[in-house]
């Protein structure tokens, strides 16, 4: 499914309200795709030029709601998306989700300002995550083969400003994430601005990170701080 809005002019298949856009089926809209399916539960979009793909994709309880121009949102072949929140405020952001990615029970992506960026690599499984962009320019990369659990934050702002008493001056500007390839983030654990996360690492449940770490490292605690390094992990449990 490949949709292009310009507000004022819906899709065939979408009648306008208000200037917002509502499946023709009432709340829920059911389409089939090529290789794929669509349950698309909540569809808001005003502006122009916002492009909504998602080609040989599984998509049910989909929430689109979006403000501003030109923003794209591309989901791969093989995707399984379930209960997944796109919230965008202002223009020209991109979210890319990449080949066989899956959120097996919910998600969310909330960007604000313009220029935002999230990016998700091939085969990467999420439970339950939130992904926050505040800030002109901001990136939250996310590597390949990550296996991320519930309940899980990833931001990149402090979402307000915090101001030097002496100076006047903002202190907390946001910070790009970056997690790489083969990732696992157990549950309840949330990610900071300006971390970079290394391959082959793991963020132990309820880790708070604030700061970056080497490939091959286990972070635990809050603030998270490296407790092992040198390790890998597989999905896969052994027994022997």
């Amino acid at each position: 499914m490949s949709e292009e809005y310009n507000h004022g002019s819906p899709k065939s298949g979408y009648h306008q309200r208000s200037s917002l856009f509502f499946p023709t089926l009432g709340s829920i809209l059911r389409r089939l795709l090529r290789g794929g399916y669509a349950r698309i539960a909540r569809k808001s979009i005003r502006g122009e030029g916002n492009v909504f793909q998602a080609e040989g994709a599984t998509l049910s309880g989909i929430e689109l709601d979006i403000i501003g121009e030109r923003n794209r949102i591309i989901v791969a072949e093989g995707c399984v998306l379930n209960n997944v929140k796109f919230r965008l405020r202002g223009s020209d952001h991109l979210i890319e989700i990449g080949k066989n990615c899956r959120f097996s029970r919910a998600g969310s992506f909330w960007l604000e300002d313009h220029h935002g960026e999230v990016r998700i690599g091939q085969n990467t499984t999420m439970v339950e995550v939130s992904i926050s962009l505040a800030e002109p320019h901001s990136k939250a990369l996310i590597g390949e083969e990550c296996m991320f659990a519930s309940d899980i934050e990833i931001r990149t702002s402090d979402a307000h400003s915090v101001i030097d008493a002496a100076s006047g001056e903002r202190i907390n500007f946001a910070e790009d994430v970056t997690i790489g390839n083969h990732v696992w983030i157990a549950s309840h654990s949330i990610i900071l601005k300006g971390v970079n996360i290394g391959e082959n690492s793991v963020v132990a449940a309820g880790a708070v990170v604030t700061s970056s770490c080497p490939p091959g490292s286990i972070l635990a605690g809050n603030p998270a701080r490296v407790i092992k390094t040198g390790i890998t992990w597989m999905r896969e449990r052994i027994i022997e």
